[in-house]
C-alpha cells in the first residue's frame, strides 16, 4: 500500500512538473536535450514537497516501534504505534535519495553547465557547438576543481578522514552555496509571497502595475525592433559579400535561413558573382560568422517574446479596465451563472486572496521564527519543531510537513520564477522562455534541493545535531555538517539570522528602492518615473482599445517583421496624434470618470487619467524625462527583487 501511495505521489508531482513547464517552455521549438533535462532537474526539486514528509513520518513509526514494542507481541505493536498509510521501507527510500542526490550532482555540475554552452553556442555544427560548450566549461571547473582539490587535501591531513568522510566532505561543499542562495531567496520569499497575494487583490493595485508593465515592455519592443532592424541589415551586407563560389557561403545560407525578415526579393536580386568579381579577399571570416549567427538567433528569439508579451499584457491591462470600470456600475443579468461569475470575481476573490495573504504571512512569521532559534535545543523554541513533536497521528505529522516544507519551497522558488537579469535571464510566461533561462532556473534548483531539505529537518529538530536517536532515511545519505568546522559550528547555526535582516531589507523594498534610484525601470508607487511609467501605459491601453474597437488593432500573438513592425508603429503614431486631438468616445469619457473614482478611492498611489481631449503632458515631454532619468539602461534587472 505504501509503495502504491509512494508512486502515486511521484506522478502528481510530475505532472505539476509538465504544466509548469509547459508555461514557460515551448516542446515543439526547445531541444530535446533540453527538454528532458530542465524536466528531470525540476522534478527532483519539486518531489521532496512529498518525500520528505513521508520520510519524517516513517523515522517517527520506526522510533516508535523500537522504543515501544520491542517487548511486545507483533499485533500488540500495531495498537501502541499506528502505521502510516504512506510507510515505505527505509532501504528503499535511501536508494531514492541516493538517486535523487547523486542525479541532481550530476545535472547540476555537468550537463546543464554543457547544455548551456552549447544552445548558446554560434557554431554551424555540432562538433563545433560541443567544442565550445568544453572550453567554456572547462575554464571555469578548472579553477573550483583546484580549489576544492585543495581544500580536500588539507581536510584529509589535518583530520584523517576515510573514505565515508570524504564523500560527507563533497556533499558539504556542494551545499554550501546552496545554503548561501537560499537564505536571499527564502528571505524575499517569507516577505514578498504574502504580499503578492495581498496586490493581487486589488484591481486598482494589478492596473497600475500592469499599466506599468505595458509602457515598459513597450520600450523593450521598440528596442528589440531597432536591434532587429541593426542585425537584418548587417547579414544582407555580408549576403552580398560572399559569392556563391565562397567556402563560407554554406554559413551565411544558413544563417539567412535563421532570419526570416529578409524578403525572398532581396536575395533573388542580387547577382553574388558580379558584385564579388575581382575580388580575391573576404573581409568576412568564419568566427565573425559565427558571432552574427549567435546575434540573430537571440534577436530573433527576443523580437518575438517582445512581441507576444507585448500582446498578452496588453489584453490583461485592458480586461483590468473593464473589470474596475464594472466594479461601479450595477450589475444585471438574468442568468445566474453570470451574476455568481460577477458576484465571485468582485467581490468573493479579493477577499480569497486576502485571506490567503494573512495566512502567508502568519506562516511566514513562523517560520522566520524557527529559522533564528532553530539552533537552540533547550528549551526548544522552534516554533515548527514544538508542532510536530505535538502531534502524535502519523497522519497529521505529515500534512503538517507538507504544509510547512510547501511553503519552503514556494518562497525560494518564487523568486527564481521571478527574477529577471536583463534579457540573459528571464522566465517568460506564454512559453516564451528560451533554452538558456530554461538550463539557469535548473541549475540553480537543482542546488537548493539538499540544502531545502536539510533546512527544514533542521527547523523541524529531526537533523542528528538535535535529535541523535532519530535518523532519517536522508540524514542517513547526507551525513552532517561538522567534518568542516567553519560550517558545522558557525555558518549553519547562525545564518538564517540573515534570513529576518533580507525579510526586513524587502518589506520596506530596499532592493526596489535601490535599482529604481541606479536608473532601473521598477516599480516604486511614490516615484515619479513610475508615475510617468503609468501614465504611458493609460495612454497605450487608450489607443489599443480604440485600434481594436475600429478593427485596426492585433488580436494575434504572431510576431510581425522588423519592417512591418516600423510600418505599422509609423501608423500607429500618426493615428494616436489624431486621437489626441479628437473628442472621445462617450464609453471612453465614462470609463475614464469611472477609472478616476476608482483611483480616488485609495487603493493606490492616486494617477490622473490623461485626459483624451486636452491631454495636459505630451507623450514626448514624458519619454524625454524617462530618457533623462534612463541613462544608458536597456531593460529591466531584478524586476520583482
Amino acid at each position: 500500500m505504501g509503495i502504491a501511495v509512494f508512486l502515486v505521489e511521484l506522478a502528481a508531482v510530475f505532472l505539476l512538473v509538465c504544466l509548469l513547464f509547459r508555461r514557460h517552455g515551448d516542446v515543439t521549438k526547445l531541444h530535446p536535450a533540453v527538454t528532458c533535462s530542465v524536466l528531470v532537474t525540476w522534478f527532483f526539486s519539486f518531489v521532496i514537497v512529498c518525500v520528505v514528509p513521508m520520510d519524517v513520518s516513517n523515522t517517527l513509526y520506526d522510533k516508535c516501534v523500537t522504543d515501544s514494542c520491542g517487548e511486545l507481541p507483533a499485533t500488540n505493536c500495531t495498537l501502541v504505534c499506528s502505521k502510516p498509510i504512506s510507510y515505505v521501507p527505509t532501504q528503499y527510500l535511501e536508494i531514492f535519495w541516493n538517486i535523487v542526490f547523486w542525479s541532481s550532482q550530476l545535472l547540476t555540475w555537468v550537463i546543464l553547465p554543457l547544455l548551456s554552452s552549447y544552445v548558446a553556442a554560434g557554431e554551424f555544427t555540432i562538433s563545433g557547438k560541443i567544442k565550445r560548450a568544453l572550453f567554456e566549461n572547462a575554464v571555469i571547473y578548472g579553477t573550483l576543481g583546484l580549489l576544492f582539490g585543495v581544500l580536500l587535501i588539507y581536510v584529509v591531513a589535518s583530520k584523517k578522514l576515510g573514505m565515508e568522510a570524504i564523500k560527507v566532505l563533497c556533499i558539504t561543499a556542494s551545499n554550501t552555496w546552496g545554503l548561501l542562495v537560499l537564505i536571499f531567496l527564502m528571505g524575499y520569499g517569507f516577505v514578498q509571497v504574502p504580499r503578492a497575494f495581498w496586490e493581487v487583490s486589488s484591481y486598482s493595485e494589478q492596473l497600475s502595475k500592469k499599466r506599468f508593465d505595458v509602457s515598459k515592455i513597450k520600450i523593450e519592443l521598440e528596442e528589440a525592433s531597432e536591434k532587429l532592424n541593426h542585425i537584418v541589415e548587417e547579414v544582407r551586407h555580408i549576403n552580398r559579400m560572399i559569392p556563391r563560389s565562397h567556402e563560407l557561403r554554406e554559413f551565411v545560407n544558413i544563417i539567412i535561413d535563421k532570419s526570416p525578415n529578409l524578403r525572398s526579393e532581396d536575395l533573388a536580386n542580387v547577382n553574388y558573382d558580379d558584385y564579388a568579381a575581382g575580388r580575391e579577399d573576404v573581409t568576412v571570416s568564419k568566427a565573425s560568422l559565427v558571432t552574427v549567427h549567435t546575434k540573430v538567433i537571440s534577436t530573433h528569439t527576443n523580437m518575438h517574446r517582445c512581441q507576444v508579451i507585448w500582446d498578452r499584457t496588453v489584453a490583461e491591462g485592458l480586461a483590468l479596465e473593464d473589470w474596475v470600470t464594472m466594479r461601479h456600475k450595477e450589475y444585471r443579468s438574468e442568468s445566474v451563472l453570470d451574476s455568481s461569475a460577477y458576484f465571485i470575481r468582485i467581490h468573493a476573490l479579493p477577499l480569497a486572496l486576502r485571506l490567503i495573504s494573512l495566512v502567508f504571512a502568519i506562516i511566514s512569521l513562523v517560520l522566520v521564527w524557527s529559522e533564528m532559534v532553530f539552533s537552540v535545543k533547550k528549551p526548544t523554541l522552534s516554533l515548527c519543531a514544538l508542532l510536530v513533536s505535538a502531534v502524535k497521528s502519523p497522519g497529521i505529522v505529515v500534512i503538517v510537513c507538507v504544509l510547512l516544507i510547501s511553503y519552503m519551497c514556494l518562497c525560494a522558488y518564487y523568486t527564481i520564477f521571478k527574477l529577471r537579469v536583463f534579457n540573459y535571464y528571464y522566465m517568460a510566461p506564454a512559453q516564451q522562455t528560451d533554452d538558456y533561462s530554461l538550463l539557469f532556473s535548473a541549475t540553480v534548483l537543482s542546488r537548493l534541493t539538499t540544502p531545502l531539505s536539510l533546512n527544514f529537518l533542521s527547523v523541524v529538530h529531526l537533523d542528528p545535531r538535535f535529535n541523535s536517536d532519530i535518523l532519517t532515511a536522508f540524514t542517513r545519505i547526507m551525513g552532517s555538517f561538522e567534518v568542516i568546522p567553519f560550517i558545522g559550528q558557525g555558518f549553519n547555526v547562525y545564518y538564517p539570522i540573515l534570513i529576518a535582516l533580507i525579510g526586513l531589507a524587502t518589506l520596506f523594498k530596499l532592493g526596489t528602492r535601490c535599482m529604481s534610484f541606479l536608473g532601473f525601470e521598477t516599480f516604486v508607487s511614490d516615484d515619479e518615473i513610475t508615475l510617468d511609467f503609468v501614465e504611458e501605459g493609460k495612454q497605450l491601453l487608450l489607443r489599443e482599445r480604440r485600434a481594436r474597437e475600429r478593427g485596426e488593432g492585433r488580436t494575434d500573438s504572431k510576431p510581425q517583421s522588423a519592417s512591418a513592425y516600423a510600418n505599422n508603429s509609423g501608423f500607429r503614431r500618426n493615428e494616436n496624434k489624431k486621437l489626441l486631438n479628437t473628442n472621445t468616445h462617450r464609453a471612453d469619457h465614462d470609463r475614464a470618470r469611472l477609472l478616476d473614482n476608482e483611483e480616488n478611492a485609495g487603493d493606490y498611489e492616486p494617477v490622473s487619467l490623461l485626459d483624451a481631449t486636452n491631454p495636459s503632458s505630451s507623450s514626448s515631454t514624458r519619454r524625454g524625462q524617462q530618457q533623462q532619468m534612463q541613462g544608458n539602461k536597456k531593460s529591466s534587472f531584478f524586476d520583482d527583487v
